[in-house]
């Protein structure tokens, strides 16, 4: 009987140790799902309700309203315990004063490298690292990558778009003297001087304006220094500014060679839009951004990103921030705020958008929304922006970016300024700092 109860006890014994074991895998799953850093399933999150406040972009709401609402709506159906209270609310005043009273949403919106706010606030520790949640970036070309990172480390999406300036050009113009897009710069300089011979004024230029003159400045500036700004970018000072100094020479041939017609210099940007608009000029400058105003006039339009010598079509870094957002460093739910994260970095929210807002893709996946788009999406190179290479490696004592738009600018059309002085007045304004 000692032996049979001995026996009985042990069972029970082991029933119960089975039993408490079995409970406290239970639990411990559950615990494990609502804070775990796993990303081995792209679809795992929490079973635990809950809700993530999300900060868009207020200077366009007008704008991006219908995209986000069918974004949104896309990721609640894919995580269905993930609920989104997303509001127009991320001005800088605003991310400023969230930062300043420790009451940051769970994500908001930001400018990745295009200015310095992000990587100030990653590096004072407002923000989630992403680099634990293996984000995809086979899909993105290297300056997607680099828009995101600060210090070797993710901390937003990834942007899928790009604006860039490029040339528009009128159709029927250029089969009226039987030109074709050109492949190279040397084409393009022919191109001008065709439409010149024959008495068309071959591009239309705001040259009354600061920033309506920079646009030839930002559209030539990868075709003759992009290496040179390439090194800026880079923190490298010491190099050969010559090249600079022809792409600035080579504004002001074009305008002493009038390829902008005789009154430049009182053209505004409306007025070179409207030139351009009635058929009086050949081609404009001009953001893909604005290429519906383009469409609208019922002009046999074309595009083309402008080409160096050696065939290759250059736009330049403008990447969209409509989908980059970085998470809190302090949001209670970190994994599911790496899923939105991970969500916008997506195809399926970048094709929602693309067919609501447009912007000419940087990867490959995308299905585009018009032929206008896929022509203006053909180019080689993601140049440097010159503007934004200068602006980086600015600071309180050095202005560069300024002096290029408000002084080299107006000062190389007219004449006052020669290539080689304008590209040493910014090596010498860079040495400032």
């Amino acid at each position: 009987m000692k032996k049979i109860a001995k026996i009985l006890v042990l069972v029970l014994t082991l029933s119960l140790l089975v039993s408490m074991v079995a409970c406290g895998k239970t639990s411990g799953q559950k615990n494990d799902t609502s804070g775990s850093n796993d990303t081995s399933n792209g679809d795992k999150t929490s079973s635990e309700n809950v809700t993530l406040k999300v900060w868009g972009d207020p200077d366009n709401q007008a704008v991006l309203e219908e995209a986000f609402k069918l974004i949104n709506q896309a990721f609640e159906k894919k995580y269905p315990n993930i609920k989104l209270d997303y509001q127009f609310s991320g001005s800088f005043d605003a991310l400023n004063v969230a930062v300043q009273s420790n009451s940051l949403p769970d994500l908001f919106w930001v400018q990745g490298n295009k200015s310095t706010k992000m990587a100030e606030m990653a590096r004072n520790g407002y923000l989630l690292n992403l680099d634990k949640y293996n984000l995809d970036t086979s899909r993105y070309p290297q300056g997607s990558i680099d828009y995101a990172t600060v210090d070797g480390s993710i901390y937003c999406s990834f942007p899928a778009f790009t604006d860039y300036v490029t040339m528009y050009y009128n159709k029927d113009i250029f089969d009226k003297y039987g030109l074709a897009k050109p492949e190279t710069w040397d084409d393009f300089v022919k191109v001008c001087e065709t439409l010149k011979q024959n008495g068309e004024i071959p591009i239309a230029l705001g040259g009354k304006g600061d920033w309506d003159r920079y646009w030839f400045l930002q559209l030539t500036a990868p075709v003759f220094y992009n290496d040179l700004l390439g090194s800026l970018s880079e923190g490298k000072f010491d190099i050969d500014y010559a090249p600079m100094a022809k792409g600035f020479s080579v504004f002001r041939e074009f305008v002493e060679k009038g390829y902008f017609g005789s009154d430049v210099a009182a053209t505004d940007g409306a007025g070179a839009q409207l030139a351009f608009t009635n058929g009086k000029t050949a081609m404009i400058i001009d953001g893909t951004w604005n290429n519906s105003i383009y469409e609208s006039t019922g002009l046999n339009i074309g595009r083309f990103a402008i080409p160096d010598n050696n065939g290759k079509r250059y736009s330049q870094s403008g990447f969209s921030n409509f989908l980059t957002y970085a998470a809190s460093s302090k949001t209670k739910y970190p994994d599911e705020a790496a899923k939105y994260i991970e969500f916008l970095s997506s195809k399926d929210a970048q094709q929602i958008m693309h067919e609501k807002v447009g912007g000419i893709p940087v990867v490959d996946d995308i299905d585009y929304a018009s032929e206008a788009i896929k022509e203006m999406a053909d180019f080689d190179i993601i140049g440097y922006n010159v503007y934004h290479v200068l602006s980086a490696v600015a600071n309180e004592n050095s202005k560069p970016q300024e002096i290029l738009v408000s002084d080299i600018g107006p000062r190389v059309m007219l004449g006052e300024l020669t290539g080689e002085k304008a590209a040493e007045t910014i090596k010498n304004e860079i040495a400032k700092r």
